[in-house]
């Protein structure tokens, strides 16, 4: 069991690689560039419109395809994926990655935007990047449907992580077999009819553009990682950044690779910040063929998930080139003819190459520098906005450890997941009785061995590890004791023990119908 707990901790790890992805919800600096995009005006409705605003905003590619790819995901593993119950294949989820170059003078929006809206649920997910806080944001809009201002707010980070363990966004492994690429969902989505959103019923070749988009998303963090720590403090850390930065611009304008000598402030700092390797998080859930007839527990994203690697010595080459992925291009082409060497090193001089977040920026900085023309300052803003929560006003203590335990997750203002802590007290009294027999299977999945689970534990184990919580004292834990105990005693005379015989699926929704109710169209 030790063993298991050291690779927890070290999965554990890949989920806030570096020390700003740890902060609260809201952006400890800066905003999204979803915000950004948006600006002060309601998010564009009908679906379309937001994605021809998007569009606009990116170069379509040389085979003629839309920058922004967009695939459609009846029956998911998302929050959302009963929202379209019973009719998954007129109402699924539709998942969307800009992917293009984006055009002179805008925001850079490639590998930085992803989104999953679903109409009946009445909601968008957004994943982009925040520049400033070298992070990506988690948000969600909220009354997006016809008659209503959608509202955006910064969603819970501890919710999404459970499943996005490494703070950005993820997409199955080949063969997509949720998405059009599996001829069996793509003929029933034809027989729903319907227009999608102007969306394509495309083969592999979108879900293939969405998967290394969220790949390359993945790496940020790394990169991030090696440009704040991997340098190391003082002058001469900010020299290797300098040279990191200008090793970037060089690929980025010539596609010229760098020296193998460079950065030896890197080399030097290696084995002291990483003595056991830097892991390289895994973007990538399980393929999964959801008509299948046996469903694999193995496919669960709140599962743990490996290093898809790790890295012994540092790969110079990979960060550079990282590095000039998340370059405005035709900034960086703007430079073409120019030594650099001396207006790098005012910027050095003035703080610009300091341990912060890598950022684009860097290149409007030094395209200022010669007195050329920053980009158009940003729009105002409306302030950020975290999701609302239930005003805790029920003190019974059947209730109050599963408010530290699980409200994070479970008390939010949608029905997925289940938001049994959403409401007042009467209302969550009501919802726990209802959630019971799922709620105490889950628990209980704790103390049983990991081939053997039906379901992944809950909390998830995602939760648990940035908590620093072994998974073998937590089992044991009176904390867990006490949580089945108060299950138990809402089960109205259930037998616990046929509970956890029983296929998970067979059992009662976690919520009543009637909280399901008007959504949707």
């Amino acid at each position: 069991m030790r063993s298991g707990w050291l690779t927890l901790m070290f999965a554990a790890a890949l989920i806030f690689p570096h020390p700003v992805s740890a902060q609260g919800d809201l952006p400890p600096a800066g905003r999204s560039r979803f915000d950004q995009l948006i600006g002060s005006q309601p998010v564009p409705f009908p679906f379309s419109r937001l994605v021809d605003t998007i569009n606009r905003q990116m170069q379509t590619d040389s085979g003629g395809l839309p920058p922004l790819k967009i695939t459609l995901i009846p029956l998911g593993r998302s929050l959302q994926r009963d929202a379209g119950a019973p009719d998954f294949f007129r109402y699924p989820r539709v998942v969307a990655a800009a992917d293009g170059a984006g055009k002179p003078g805008t925001l850079p929006l490639k590998d930085r935007l992803f989104l999953g809206y679903h109409e009946k649920g009445e909601v968008i997910e957004v994943i982009s990047y925040n520049d400033a806080a070298g992070r990506f944001e988690f948000q969600v809009v909220r009354d997006y449907r016809k008659g209503k201002t959608p509202q955006v707010f910064y969603a819970r980070r501890s919710l999404c992580l459970a499943c996005h363990q490494n703070a950005a966004p993820i997409f199955a492994r080949p063969l997509w077999d949720e998405t059009p690429a599996n001829p069996e969902i793509a003929a029933r989505l034809k027989d729903a009819r319907r227009d999608f959103y102007r969306v394509k019923l495309t083969g592999t070749d979108i879900a293939y553009f969405i998967d290394a988009s969220t790949d390359r998303a993945n790496l940020f963090s790394v990169w991030q990682t090696l440009w704040q720590q991997g340098c190391g403090p003082g002058e001469a850390g900010e020299r290797c950044r300098m040279q990191a930065f200008a090793a970037a611009l060089d690929y980025a304008r010539r596609g010229s690779l760098p020296a193998p000598g460079i950065l030896p402030a890197l080399d030097r700092a290696w084995t002291s910040i990483w003595p056991h390797g830097l892991a390289i998080p895994n973007p990538d859930l399980p393929n999964r063929d959801p008509l299948a007839a046996l469903q694999n527990p193995d496919n669960d994203p709140l599962l743990l998930r490996p290093p898809l690697e790790t890295w012994q010595a540092p790969d110079k080459t990979a960060f550079v080139v990282g590095l000039a992925g998340m370059l405005d291009v035709h900034a960086a082409q703007r430079l073409q003819a120019a030594d650099l060497a001396a207006p790098l090193e005012r910027l050095r001089a003035r703080g610009a190459f300091s341990a912060r977040p890598f950022s684009h920026t860097l290149l409007d900085d030094l395209l200022a520098e010669p007195g050329t023309a920053r980009r158009a300052p940003p729009v105002r803003l409306p302030p950020a906005r975290i999701e609302p929560v239930s005003v805790a006003r029920d003190a019974s203590p059947l209730v109050a450890p599963f408010r530290t335990h699980c409200a994070s997750c479970h008390d939010t203002t949608l029905p997925h997941p289940p938001n049994f802590l959403h409401g007042s007290p009467a209302e969550v009294e009501a919802r726990l009785d209802h959630c019971a027999p799922r709620m105490f299977v889950r628990l209980s999945m704790a103390g049983v061995p990991e081939a053997a689970r039906s379901k992944p534990p809950m909390p998830p184990a995602a939760a648990l590890a940035s908590r620093g919580t072994d998974p073998a004292h937590w089992a044991a834990s009176p904390e867990l004791a006490a949580l089945k105990r108060i299950v138990a005693s809402r089960l109205r005379g259930q037998d616990p023990a046929s509970l956890l015989r029983r296929p998970y699926a067979q059992l009662p929704p976690c919520l009543p119908p009637s909280d399901y109710a008007g959504r949707g169209p």
